[in-house]
């Protein structure tokens, strides 16, 4: 054998060891080898240097058949913790989670009006309290991941396009982080995550091309094509309000806004209501309201809504050809607003489309967080250096405690 390729056949054993790991049962050396097509020798390398680790540890023996009976081994589920974050402008969701997944403390609290640096430190002080609460070290907190909304600038770290939260312009977001935390922090679009977390614990398991349509005071985009979250040349893939679909394109607005914001967002359908009414609807809410109560001028400006969107989900057709297309957000989970969209498809795009609710709710961020947050932390443990290639998420979490 080539000695300069030793090291990396070991971390390709190890990465194969630790996949099956991740996602089984507990299970013997003889049957790792076997499963894998690794010698019994390599296999008991490999798991000495995991258990030397702690990243593995005997749990029992095999009973029942011929022979003496065999170890067993599983992940050391509290060996490291990942933490995600849904960071909004007027709320924040945190949640912690084991190396498999299992998510072990979730919390909730109102974002810091102050922005800017005070929510950054209260990132880390929930996490503290996660961990606390738990009894857990912070310090095997060894994935961190952020979602935001807008955009995160690559050259200065500041997030732009995020008009909710005061000062996260101006800041250099990652570096900050950094520091509260010990170590490098990610930073992702939360609608982004939210396509994550629908294809880790939502509607769009197993789907390689799929697509989160978020519509709620603004409209949000996340892409998963051939298996990978996908964000463009400069992280802004999947800005859908600047579709141009509408009846405003050319305004300074629209360029602005964008267009497709302008017709469908919150403000577009309160509007749409009051220039027909003239009065009645102060809210999204009040439109839905109105909706259920019988109003029919409530119907046709969300009948009209669901055009529009209708439309864009044929130019997302057209383009990408996902399995399925998940709508979330406050207004894309309504019920009574994807049903409008369903009918009003067959006229829009020749083809059947998927069109589902979100599974995951208002939670779609934040288990997208944990995702991606588990899934670097996995691959930084497990993964082989300088190779593409992540490992395979554990499919199954566990709910909070």
């Amino acid at each position: 054998m080539n000695a300069a390729r030793s090291p990396l056949i070991r971390q390709y054993s190890r990465r194969l060891v630790a996949e099956i790991l991740l996602k089984g049962e507990p299970i013997s050396r003889a049957d790792l080898a076997r499963t894998t097509g690794l010698s019994k020798q390599t296999m008991s390398e490999v798991i000495g240097e995991l258990e030397a680790g702690g990243w593995v540890r005997p749990v029992g023996t095999t009973s029942g058949g011929l022979g003496r009976s065999a170890v067993t081994f599983e992940i050391a589920a509290d060996a490291a913790y990942s933490l995600g974050v849904d960071l909004g402008g007027t709320k924040i969701s945190a949640a912690l989670a084991d190396l498999v997944g299992g998510i072990v403390a979730e919390a909730t609290e109102p974002t810091d009006p102050r922005g800017g640096r005070h929510v950054l430190m209260q990132i880390r002080q929930l996490a503290l309290r996660l961990a606390a609460g738990k009894g857990i070290d912070a310090g095997r907190i060894g994935s961190v991941v952020v979602g935001t909304p807008g955009v995160l600038d690559q050259e200065s770290g500041a997030i732009t396009l995020l008009p909710n939260i005061a000062g996260l312009s101006e800041i250099d977001v990652p570096a900050i982080l950094a520091e509260l935390f010990g170590r490098a922090v990610a930073i992702e679009n939360d609608v982004n995550l939210a396509m994550l977390g629908e294809a880790w614990q939502g509607c769009a398991q197993g789907c390689e091309n799929a697509a989160f349509l978020s519509l709620g005071t603004g409209t949000g985009l996340g892409l998963i094509v051939n298996g990978k979250l996908a964000r463009g040349a400069n992280g802004a893939a999947g800005e859908i309000s600047y579709l141009p679909i509408g009846a405003d394109l050319y305004s300074p607005e629209a360029l602005a806004v964008g267009a497709f914001e302008l017709e469908v967002g919150s403000h577009a359908i309160v509007r749409r209501y009051l220039s027909a009414r003239g009065s009645g609807a102060e809210s999204v809410r009040d439109v839905f309201a109105r909706l259920e109560a019988g109003d029919l001028v409530a119907a046709s400006v969300l009948d009209d809504v669901a055009r529009s969107l209708a439309l864009a989900v044929a130019a997302l057709c057209s383009i990408l050809d996902p399995e399925i297309i998940v709508m979330g957000g406050s207004i894309g989970m309504r019920p009574e607003l994807l049903e409008r969209v369903q009918a009003a498809l067959p006229a829009a795009f020749a083809r059947p489309v998927v069109v589902v609710q979100s599974l995951l709710g208002n939670r779609a961020g934040l288990v997208g967080a944990l995702s991606s947050a588990v899934n670097s932390l996995h691959n930084a443990l497990f993964g082989i250096a300088g190779l593409p290639g992540d490992l395979a998420l554990p499919a199954i979490a566990r709910a909070a405690e």
